[in-house]
């Protein structure tokens, strides 16, 4: 029926030239990109699989990236201890010189300054094989934190905690004498006895923040009553000699074997360093009463926890407690000192309990000798451990030798034998393991071909077939067109029948 109205013709004409210019529009962005999938329509399950392949692709490039870097550290570790093993074989050869007993012991000695020389070379080429900073033939002393950790004198009164300074009167001759208790004097008049001197100084207790007092032995024992935090002391100036005898200075910081620390209840002291607990008994202390002084915490830490907590205590030039990490980890690592039975640490007397300090050694040192893992896969569990042996004079059980006597040179043979196979055993493990790297490397490229292949199945354009594609959608356009201008001039034709 003809009509003017509504001209169906064109509006079906214009519909599919939008089909075939969205055709044409995608055959292009394929062919211009590459790909057979431009967007998720596409193909949804084509896509999320062809992105997990490139995922595994990625992966597996950076672990080939691994395995590279793993050979290259082997290659420099080998070419190390390819050199080690040839001193080692020198020194054997001098050892075998000096062990003959043609050779006099003034020649030895010229041997022995060479052998000396290149057991130097052996720690020289073991610290210096390093790969991106680290060493790899001496792993075990690439870093140790050292940190510290002071305790004011350890004359510190507070909570549970006193500081006890102690004098020995026990041969006290009296004389007329003035001395100083923090600050404030103390008058000292002839004829008076140990229990005058107790007394004087308790009449200024409520000034001094110090209580005397003698104990069975005739000691004058001096206690800080101060709890206001680790900065307190006792200090005793003035002319003290005929008073307090010839360890006059040993008692006027109340410092060293004579300041000590207890708790008030009586109860054993307990702590922590770095998680260990050392423990001070009631029952113990230097002087018998249950008091411990800054040379019994030394020897408490490094007797009870000083392997366990990887730590040592010591006592520097003012008598502060120092601890010092003897760990091999980062030197970042931190002396934690907590967990006091008796107040906290600074009640205890301990300025700093978190130490952290730069160490001696490489802060961010690889301890080869106990490995690490090189991931060469697609997942965290597709890894190969990399180890390599300490290679220096002391691992290698040759630091001590010396051949300067014939004896020295002949015990130092059998060594330089087993140094020699250790060094030859490391470098067959340092080979296996470069072996094994290299074989997966080829392993992993192989894989990376395998999947690039597949990927190109799922997301490659055929481009042959998307150009007919093209040239199709093409001719149906400008078809398209053609039809609707011919349907956009019917309406025009019907007007004749109206003349």
């Amino acid at each position: 029926m003809p009509v003017i109205a509504t001209n169906t013709a064109a509006n079906t004409a214009v519909r599919y030239l939008n089909n075939n210019s969205i055709e044409q529009s995608d055959s292009l962005s394929k062919l211009a990109s590459g790909s057979r999938i431009t967007k998720a329509s596409d193909d949804a399950a084509g896509l999320a699989i062809a992105t997990r392949i490139q995922s595994d692709v990625s992966t597996l490039e950076q672990a080939s990236t691994n395995a590279s870097h793993s050979i290259s550290i082997l290659q420099t570790a080998d070419g190390g201890a390819s050199r080690i093993s040839d001193i080692l074989e020198r020194m054997k050869t001098l050892a075998s010189q000096s062990a003959s007993g043609t050779v006099t012991d003034t020649e030895r000695a010229y041997i022995q300054a060479e052998f000396s020389e290149l057991q130097e070379e052996i720690d020289g080429i073991a610290q210096s094989t390093r790969y991106n900073g680290s060493s790899l033939l001496s792993s075990a002393t690439n870093a140790e934190a050292t940190g510290t950790t002071s305790t004011d004198d350890l004359t510190t009164a507070a909570t549970n905690a006193t500081t006890t300074g102690s004098a020995d009167l026990s041969s006290y001759s009296a004389s007329s004498a003035s001395l100083s208790i923090n600050g404030t004097a103390i008058t000292i008049a002839d004829g008076d006895d140990a229990s005058d001197v107790v007394t004087a100084i308790n009449a200024q207790s409520g000034t001094t923040n110090v209580t005397a007092s003698l104990d069975s032995s005739n000691q004058l024992v001096l206690t800080s009553t101060d709890t206001a935090g680790y900065s307190d002391t006792i200090t005793v100036t003035g002319d003290t000699t005929d008073l307090l005898g010839a360890a006059s200075d040993a008692q006027v910081d109340a410092t060293g074997t004579d300041a000590y620390v207890t708790d008030a209840s009586g109860g054993d002291i307990t702590f922590d360093v770095n998680g260990e607990t050392v423990t001070l008994s009631s029952t113990g202390g230097t002087n018998g009463d249950g008091l411990y002084s800054a040379d019994d915490l030394v020897d408490a830490i490094n007797n009870q926890v000083g392997t366990s907590a990887s730590v040592t205590a010591s006592l520097d030039a003012d008598n502060n407690l120092v601890i010092t990490s003897t760990g091999t980890a980062s030197s970042d690592d931190a002396v934690t000192v907590d967990n006091f039975s008796s107040g906290d640490a600074t009640d205890f007397g301990f300025a700093d309990t978190s130490v952290s300090e730069a160490g001696s050694g490489d802060a961010d040192a690889v301890d080869w000798s106990t490995g690490i893992s090189v991931v060469v896969g697609s997942s965290a569990d597709d890894t190969i451990a990399l180890s390599i042996d300490n290679l220096t004079t002391e691992a290698l059980s040759v630091a001590d030798l010396d051949i300067s006597t014939q004896a020295g040179a002949e015990a130092a043979l059998d060594a330089l034998d087993a140094a020699i196979d250790d060094v030859s055993g490391a470098r067959a493990e340092i080979g296996a393991v470069m072996s094994r790297f290299e074989f997966r490397q080829e392993s992993i490229q192989t894989s990376i071909e395998n999947l690039d292949a597949a990927q190109s199945v799922l997301a490659d354009v055929d481009i042959a077939a998307e150009q007919a594609k093209l040239s199709a959608s093409t001719v149906k356009v400008q078809a398209a067109v053609a039809a609707a201008s011919q349907a956009n001039q019917m309406p025009q034709n019907l007007l004749s029948l109206l003349q």
